[in-house]
């Protein structure tokens, strides 16, 4: 898989991954709506359930497509430990729909295919510190140039440790800001494989990336999510290269909420503007209380 994968959201995520920006400035001719947002104290049982989905493509050095990952599921955030400097949150997936293919294999999950992710986050700011996703299960391993589906087993790891730990919302949030948000290192380690490891579909591998620094601004947004209407804070981010190459994620940070209700983020592949990753993720409901 090209060396560019996400360290970011995808995911996702819903973990608000955050630490303090380095450079903030306020737009004078602005008025916010707001006085401000900060860090959210969260407690062990508090959780966030969302509506989540995702497409990824990778491509050869022909343009051609070498990778296609397209899930959607219903996935609940619940903080574990809060004990130390760290929060632990744990996220489980249900109704799984979605496929990949990675050159010749082609699977399609079903309900019965599960994910599980375990997020280590700093109390301080929510900068995620490391993330774990862990995808197994029942699968459809699609055979042939019909699909033939056979049963299979599917188990696939990543491994993220982020350095410093991944920033996403610069708090304290505040309308009319902007600023820059510092390069995180991202190490991964990654496999997958069918039938208990007897067939290796890639990996073990590792990734090494750095997301750049990115552009943000802060605005005040009204959004509505199956969850409620709010009055959020929209943290954009956005990297430019070259004439057509985008990245960007959108994060609207509810206070009432304690996290994002909504969030989405897009990147490009490169300057040609073909998609690398979309995704998006939507709040359902919370057992959060400020």
């Amino acid at each position: 898989m090209k060396n560019k994968i996400v360290g970011i959201v995808i995911l996702m995520l819903v973990a608000t991954a955050v630490v303090s920006a380095t450079h903030v400035n306020v737009k004078k001719d602005i008025q916010p709506t707001a006085s401000g947002a900060d860090v959210p104290v969260w407690n062990v049982g508090d959780s966030w359930t969302y509506e989540e989905n995702q497409t990824c493509y990778n491509y050869d050095t022909h343009g051609n497509i070498t990778f296609i990952w397209n899930f959607e599921y219903t996935s609940t955030y619940t903080v574990t430990k809060d004990t130390g400097d760290t929060y632990t949150l744990k996220m489980t997936a249900k109704n799984v729909k979605g496929n990949f293919m990675w050159g010749p294999t082609k699977i399609k999950f079903t309900r019965f295919t599960k994910v599980a992710n375990e997020y280590q986050l700093r109390k301080t700011d929510l900068a995620q510190v490391s993330w774990t996703e862990v995808w197994k299960g029942f699968v459809f391993w699609l055979r042939g140039n019909i699909g033939l589906p056979i049963p299979a087993q599917m188990y696939l790891i990543y491994d993220f440790i982020y350095t410093p730990p991944q920033v996403y919302t610069p708090f304290p949030l505040i309308a009319g800001t902007n600023g820059t948000i510092p390069n995180t290192h991202t190490h991964a380690n990654t496999t997958c494989s069918l039938y208990w490891g007897l067939i290796p579909v890639w990996g073990p591998a590792e990734v090494n990336m750095n997301t750049g620094i990115l552009q943000y601004t802060c605005e005040m947004a009204n959004i509505t999510v199956p969850a409620d209407t709010y009055n959020a804070y929209n943290v954009t981010a956005e990297r430019f290269y070259g004439a057509s190459g985008h990245d960007y994620y959108r994060s609207y940070y509810v206070p009432e909420v304690g996290n994002v209700a909504k969030r989405s983020f897009h990147q490009d592949w490169d300057s040609t503007g073909r998609l690398f990753i979309s995704t998006e993720m939507k709040l359902v409901s919370t057992t959060y209380t400020p």
